[in-house]
């Protein structure tokens, strides 16, 4: 039997009998786990198979595996680790990359194939490149996961995220174009050039009562097309809704509970708005000065019990609703005009008061989704600005585009959509139909 030599800085753990000794060679007589290579930021084993032989097996400071001279009847290696994906082999003249086989059935292999004239040498690495799913023989990305695309070349190849394309559920393999759409999108072009066409959202803008409407998942859309100008002339069904909100802001600015309740169809409940003003109300005034009583009560009322437009809201979107107009303006709503942009905000209708601070915020949240600037005269990418500037909610809600929307918002930022604002840029990629 013969000795093996190793030289080791870590660990080299040997699970195999007692073997007699020559001075320079290393046989396997039996599977010998290697602790401790190098696996991106972490560590993974290698299994050196029973019946290997080399000259001598060293192990380094930095995670590397050294074969020096090995047996050209072959010197077999594998991780029984999942995470390990990829075992290379390189010399100075000679490199191969062999996808892991945990079982050892098909392990990476040193032997006769190799040139003859080849260095002994052989160094043993472990990869495991995000999102690749195979590797070329220099153990760079060869493909990548659906939604990535392979970057660079050679052993410097990695997969990089796709731009994300708002509707987009999967790309194709070779451009990152969509390859299918969220319901509601249609699948246009072809290529790169493929993208999810939203359906035909918007249908007003600005300041004078617009809204984005998005379809029911019910709804089978057609072909969409952009409107020719941002701020359209509300039409009669529209123009009748705002003096519907107006109406209703002066209900909830007046102040008479037994007046909303009979809108509502609603009977009053002293309990429910008790629980409101200490869980909602209390902080929304919270850091305003000069609160009034009538203030905090109309407060109360609307996230209580709504409004006849706003009643499909359950009482924490309403109070999301009142935060919304907050962020944005800097104030909570103490008249009719203030309770009227609630309302439409609510409704999603653009408000009449503005704020340069939200939309400057909201201008640098769309670069960042959308990676350009937006185009203000551009419905779809002025309903983006507007929607996270000022939180409208949509007037009919797409779960499946919401989903779809998560994802994208996640791949972006890098964790989950949880404050307000983030919910804002969620509703934006769901509805607005803006495209990078």
């Amino acid at each position: 039997m013969k000795k093996i030599i190793v030289t080791t800085v870590l660990a080299l753990l040997l699970a195999l009998p007692v073997m007699a000794v020559t001075v320079s060679d290393f046989k396997a007589d039996a599977d010998i786990t290697v602790t401790g290579l190098t696996l991106n930021s972490t560590t993974a084993d290698l299994i050196i198979k029973s019946l290997s032989e080399a000259q001598s097996v060293t192990f380094n400071s930095i995670g590397t595996l050294t074969i020096t001279n090995a047996s050209s009847t072959s010197f077999k290696i594998y991780s029984a680790d999942a995470n390990v994906k990829a075992i290379k082999i390189a010399s100075s003249s000679y490199t191969s990359c062999t996808a892991n086989d945990t079982t050892g059935n098909a392990p990476a292999i040193i032997a006769s194939t190799t040139p003859a004239d080849d260095p002994t040498d052989y160094t043993v690495s472990l990869f495991a490149i995000p999102h690749a799913l195979t590797y070329n023989h220099l153990c760079g990305a060869a493909t990548c996961a659906n939604g990535y695309l392979v970057s660079g070349s050679d052993a410097d190849a990695t997969c990089a995220a796709c731009t994300v394309l708002t509707g987009a559920v999967t790309y194709n393999d070779t451009v990152c174009g969509a390859a299918s759409c969220t319901t509601g999108y249609t699948l246009s072009g072809s290529g790169a050039s493929a993208i999810c066409v939203p359906p035909p959202a918007i249908i007003g803008g600005g300041t004078s009562g617009g809204t984005y409407n998005p379809p029911t998942t019910t709804t089978t859309p057609t072909t969409p097309t952009t409107p020719t100008t941002p701020t359209p002339t509300p039409t009669s069904t529209g123009a009748e809704q705002i003096e519907i909100i107006k109406s209703e802001a002066a209900i909830i600015t007046g102040g008479d509970v037994n007046q909303i309740v009979e809108e509502v169809d609603k009977t009053r409940s002293t309990s429910a708005e008790a629980t409101t003003a200490s869980k909602y109300t209390n902080n929304l005034v919270s850091g305003i000065a000069n609160v009034t009583g009538g203030v905090k009560t109309a407060i109360t009322n609307f996230i209580t019990y709504g409004t006849p437009t706003t009643l499909v809201l359950g009482a924490g979107e309403r109070a999301g609703v009142v935060n919304s107009f907050k962020a944005a303006l800097g104030k909570v709503p103490t008249n009719a005009t203030d309770w009227s942009d609630v309302i439409k905000i609510a409704n999603g209708r653009w408000p009449s008061q503005t704020s340069s601070a939200a939309e400057t915020k909201a201008t640098t949240n769309f670069k960042k989704i959308y990676v350009r600037n937006p185009n203000r005269s551009n419905a779809h990418d002025d309903a983006a600005v507007t929607v996270m500037a000022y939180g409208l909610r949509p007037a009919n809600r797409n779960l499946n585009s919401e989903k779809a929307a998560i994802k994208s918002f996640k791949a972006i930022y890098g964790f989950a959509p949880t404050s307000a604002t983030n919910w804002d840029a969620v509703r934006a990629i769901s509805y607005s139909g803006a495209k990078r």
